[in-house]
């Protein structure tokens, strides 16, 4: 897989860029702030369906717009596979792939990346919410559908969350809710099916990490 093309729009610091990268290594050289970091993440973005970064998509929008646009042309051999994600301030992400809309859980399927960057030291520094979220990334890497799944399980926990915040807003215990055990069956299963892939990709990495 081969990056020939990326294209920006309100994403980061660039109202509009096109960048042609050809094969082999593509050195980006300038001052402090100029963006050249940005230019990975956006790469980065395809694989993983999120940054290196930051936890959440707005940053990744440029000032003053509601959505960045970001679009990236791979070359297998002679085929050429064209991806575009607009990445929004708020709500849902979309997708296309050679034109057609998909799902952003397809994204990665196309996009194999590696990326080191100086954050990845925050994986043995920081929290453990910083390794969980490398790890979430790993597992989107090896298996695309999970980023649904993991998407599918933040869902569930906010909106598990807001139902018990309503409820104790109104005085009623979160026992006496009956859809409360509709959310809490949800989130057994998505939380059981996250744990065991993140299980499987620690015993993976044992080896090597040893």
């Amino acid at each position: 897989m081969i990056v020939e093309q990326l294209s920006l729009v309100d994403f980061r610091n660039y109202a509009a860029v096109d960048v042609a990268l050809g094969a082999g290594a593509n050195v980006f050289v300038g001052r402090n702030g100029q963006g050249k970091t940005n230019l990975a993440e956006a790469i980065g973005f395809f694989a993983t369906l999120g940054s290196h970064r930051v936890s959440q998509d707005a940053p990744m929008v440029r000032d003053g717009a509601d959505a960045a646009v970001v679009r990236m042309r791979l070359a297998y051999g002679e085929r050429r596979v064209l991806l575009e994600a607009q990445v929004n301030r708020t709500g849902s992400n979309k997708a296309r792939v050679n034109g057609a809309g998909v799902k952003t859980a397809e994204l990665p399927r196309y996009a194999q990346v590696v990326l080191f960057a100086p954050e990845d030291l925050q994986i043995v520094r920081a929290d453990p919410s910083a390794r969980r979220r490398f790890a979430d990334q790993l597992l989107i890497q090896r298996a695309p559908r999970m980023a649904g799944v993991l998407a599918d399980y933040d869902r569930v926990v906010k909106q598990r969350t807001a139902l018990l915040k309503s409820a104790r807003a109104r005085g009623i215990r979160g026992d006496a809710l009956s859809t409360l055990d509709v959310w809490n069956d949800k989130l057994v299963q998505l939380g059981t099916e996250v744990i065991r892939a993140r299980l499987a990709l620690a015993a993976d990495l044992a080896g090597p990490v040893a």
